[in-house]
Order: structure tokens, then C-alpha cells, then sequence
């Protein structure tokens, strides 16, 4: 990924999302429910032991990723909890699961009437290679089987694991009803590295990743 150009797209996006929010008044919004007045503390700790690559197994190296997660997700106010699960659930084995306080958390990010059921998460932080279809092919499942919006964060994406979220995202209308809201939204760490080294909004973050992931722009930088 060229972390660069990814700074200055999503420092844009942020940027003139936060001046139309501004012209909105008492309308519930990234810009006023996500709370970071401390620059990011423990989630920059997370981080640099994630970048350290010192880890005693690779269980403790995919927690670590679970644990920023959580903590960057909990800055939410939209989100009443999260849960790591690390064990097999209705929708199979997943790894995150978010509860949210309601849908208008949906309208924030800019899926006003296109809702999904439920928003589930799969880290794949122990992994050295390229997250592959095969894995992909999993999640649409359970994503199918949920209703779910699923973000998958991993190191990296091969091109057929790309190209797998891009059918799933753009025709998934024709494979089950009730498809409003469902979405794979490939998330890689370096992108999240970028977000909380420049202490830039997390949860405008997340609206730019799903809206990117309907059309495929995320392709770019995967």
C-alpha cells in the first residue's frame, strides 16, 4: 500500500465529511460520536508491540489485533459493546462481534436505508501470507447467513481474495434477498497504522472503508 497516498485521500475524505457535518445541526455524526481526547494512547501501545513482531505464539499475536480493534471500536458511542468471541458462533467461527445502541450508528456511515442485521469481524493478524480467497469465500457466507456487514482485517489481500469481495460486494443481490447493509470490508493493518499514528478520526475511517468496499475503490490499497 502506498501509505502516503493513502494519508492524503482519506485526510480529504475526512476533511469535507467533517465541513458537512458541520452545517447540520443536532445530527448525530462521526465528528461528535467518537470520543479521542488522549491522542490514542493504548491503541499506539497495541500497535508497536503488533510492529515489534515479538510475540510468544501466534494466539497472542491475534489477540493483540482483536484487543485494537475493540479499543478503537469502543471510542464509539454508537456501540454499546464488543465481543471477542475466539469460538464458533450461529454464523460460524468468528472473531469480533458489535452490538450497536441502534441503526442510526448505519446513517453515520452513510448507509442511510441500506441496514444489515448484525456487524461481525474476523482479524487475521497471526497470518505471514496474503489473506487468500478460500478465507473470503467463508465470510460471504456467514455474512449471508447473518445479514451481516463484516469487516476482515488482515495484512494483506491476494488478488483472487480482491476479486472474490468485489463479486460478493457488487452482486450479492442476486445470490440471497435482503441483502441491504451486507458488505465485506477488507481493512489492512497498515491502513489502521496510518489512522492512529496521525491520530485521524477512526469511525470516518470506517465510513470511507465501507463506502470504498461497495464500489471496490478499496482495491487500490489493498
Amino acid at each position: 500500500m502506498n501509505c502516503n497516498k493513502f494519508l492524503l485521500d482519506i485526510q480529504d475524505f475526512i476533511n469535507k465529511s467533517i465541513q458537512n457535518d458541520n452545517r447540520k445541526r443536532d445530527v448525530l455524526t462521526c465528528n461528535n460520536t467518537f470520543i479521542c481526547d488522549d491522542g490514542y494512547k493504548s491503541e499506539k501501545e497495541i500497535l508497536t508491540r503488533i510492529k515489534a513482531g515479538s510475540f510468544k505464539n501466534t494466539k497472542e499475536q491475534g489477540d493483540l489485533l482483536e484487543d485494537l480493534l475493540k479499543s478503537l471500536f469502543n471510542r464509539m458511542s454508537l456501540i454499546s459493546s464488543l465481543s471477542v468471541t475466539n469460538r464458533d458462533t450461529a454464523l460460524g467461527q468468528i472473531d469480533i462481534n458489535l452490538i450497536t445502541v441502534d441503526e442510526t450508528i448505519y446513517e453515520v456511515w452513510g448507509l442511510i436505508g441500506d441496514c444489515p442485521s448484525c456487524l461481525i469481524g474476523e482479524c487475521k493478524n497471526y497470518q505471514t501470507s496474503k489473506v487468500a480467497r478460500p478465507e473470503i469465500e467463508k465470510t460471504c457466507w456467514r455474512a449471508c447467513k447473518g445479514r451481516a456487514l463484516s469487516f476482515f482485517i488482515g495484512p494483506s489481500f491476494k488478488e483472487t481474495a480482491i476479486e472474490e469481495i468485489g463479486d460478493f460486494n457488487t452482486q450479492k443481490g442476486s445470490i440471497f434477498h435482503r441483502s441491504e447493509g451486507v458488505y465485506i470490508v477488507p481493512i489492512t493493518l497498515g491502513m489502521l497504522d496510518v489512522i492512529i499514528s496521525n491520530e485521524l478520526n477512526f469511525c470516518y475511517f470506517i465510513r470511507w472503508a465501507i463506502q470504498a468496499s461497495k464500489r471496490m475503490a478499496i482495491a487500490n490499497y489493498l
